[in-house]
């Protein structure tokens, strides 16, 4: 494995590259949420859609 010693002294000289991280971190899990909740959401409306193609309201 390589030696991550690097990556905290760069932390430590400049704290703003961990924000930029953390800030990148953050938009991708929220993003990623984001979409997953759109597409179930899509998927649903697709099967209330098909649901009520084959049987319309009132029929058997």
């Amino acid at each position: 494995m390589g030696n991550t010693l690097w990556f905290i002294t760069l932390l430590q000289e400049k704290p703003w590259v961990g924000f930029l991280i953390g800030l990148a971190f953050m938009a991708v899990m929220f993003g990623s949420k984001n979409l997953v909740v759109y597409f179930y959401a899509k998927n649903q409306e697709k099967k209330r859609a098909a649901q009520t193609v084959s049987h319309p309201p009132g029929a058997k």
